[in-house]
């Protein structure tokens, strides 16, 4: 009775305080700093995960207070500065064995930890002629290198970014050797399967015409790992007043470079993944379809199959849990966005079902899955950088276990 009593009172306190920090963190941004200080952000987050998955796996459970500081210094000289970014994550509540959460550390005896790193570290300097270059550590958000962030703390990555605007076109190139996924601590250097370290090499463009037409192209390259490449056009189409319909394309291929690829990549490893979308938006709603194919095998998104090297897609078929892109895989989106603005003034909601066939099996079957996802989002009119979600979802797949999930999120901003 007595360790029951004591865990009572743990989680208590832990509740508390998930609520007090952000009132304490919130405090220091009444102070007033000398303007050549620089720029401070204090991002919080409190999260709350809960995933039920069935054939006997145990469930994923969460509770913790995510912070994430950022500074950014003035220009020295107007040509360089410097930028870091800390991230913390509380554990408050997080059970022995029901780790999977992505919130934190899970340790070899199935106990989850909080944790604590330096995130970002680089040095932004300003070139001639619109140019620009970020060497360091940082959240990377191109097409082949989009560093995942949909947990308590984003994933980064060590690399050098040169970025040049010509003319309206965006032109960019970057070299990564590390990464460091969400909840781990360090940044790694990027490894294959015979253990040798390996760079990845980006380059690409983007540029939008006068017509809103938007293309953006990107390939990358890494040495007797994987070549990969991107393309997305995106176009609206003003019907009238009240409708708009906006075309978008994404298409992604990636084919084996040598015999040193990772994951599910060998040296035969050939995979096209093609995404088409309409989004028609009218008044308060917005209404999506789409169709997403992938041919070859199973898409990787990862360059070192995902254990230093945390991506994500830029496609509107990775969704909640699921990525559906797996070898042979056909899917189909449909979502409803609307606006409740009419009745609650910052209340928004998401309803959204993603269903995927004929994905290719070693049993020479056929398998399928789906997912279905609800999201509430509301921001008081008043305090515009603090917001509150709820997503709930329910997944049902021959690949994996089956799961219902419910998020809630509140998400706090200040800078000063």
């Amino acid at each position: 009775m007595a360790d029951k009593k004591s865990k009572k009172q743990l989680t208590s306190h832990r509740l508390a305080t998930a609520f007090l920090l952000p009132s304490i963190l919130i405090f220091p941004a009444q102070m007033t700093f000398a303007a050549d200080v620089g720029e401070f952000e204090i991002k919080l987050k409190t999260y709350y995960f809960n995933r039920d998955k069935d054939q006997d796996n145990p469930d994923s459970v969460a509770f913790t207070q995510g912070l994430m500081l950022y500074y950014n210094s003035p220009y020295l000289n107007d040509f360089v500065n410097l930028n870091a970014a800390g991230f913390a994550n509380l554990k408050l509540v997080g059970e022995s064995g029901k780790g999977g959460s992505g919130l934190l550390q899970v340790q070899p005896d199935g106990s989850q930890t909080s944790y604590a790193k330096l995130g970002e570290l680089n040095l932004d300097f300003k070139l001639p002629k619109n140019g620009n270059l970020i060497i360091g550590r940082k959240q990377l958000t191109y097409p082949l290198k989009n560093d995942i962030n949909n947990r308590a703390t984003p994933a980064a990555s060590q690399a050098a970014v040169l970025t040049y605007d010509i003319g309206g076109t965006t032109l960019y190139a970057l070299a990564s050797d590390r990464g460091s996924p969400k909840t781990v601590t360090k940044f790694n250097k990027y490894q294959d399967n015979n253990g040798d370290d390996f760079i990845v090499y980006i380059a690409g463009a983007k540029h939008e015409f006068e017509n809103s037409l938007f293309i953006e192209a990107s390939a990358g390259h890494a040495d007797n790992v994987m070549n990969r490449a991107y393309l997305d056009v995106q176009y609206p189409i003003t019907l009238n007043d009240d409708y708009t319909l906006k075309l978008d394309a994404h298409q992604y291929f990636g084919w084996a470079d040598g015999e040193g690829a990772v994951a599910n990549v060998g040296s035969d490893y050939y995979s096209s993944l093609t995404s088409l979308v309409g989004h028609l938006s009218a008044h308060n709603a917005r209404f999506t379809l789409g169709f997403q194919n992938v041919s070859g095998d199973s898409h990787q998104v990862s360059w070192d199959g995902g254990v230093n090297d945390e991506n994500s897609y830029k496609t509107w078929h990775s969704v909640t849990r699921l990525d559906f892109d797996r070898g042979g895989e056909r899917t189909y989106i449909v979502r409803l966005d609307y606006d409740l603005k009419d009745f609650i003034e910052g209340l928004t909601s998401m309803v959204r079902y993603t269903s995927g066939h004929n994905i290719k099996r070693n049993d020479g079957q056929r398998g399928s899955e789906w997912e279905r996802d609800f999201v509430l989002t509301y921001r008081p009119p008043m305090l515009p950088d603090l917001s509150f979600s709820w997503i709930n979802g329910y997944v049902k797949s021959s690949e994996t276990y089956n799961s219902v999930e419910n998020r809630i999120i509140v998400n706090y901003a200040i800078k000063y």
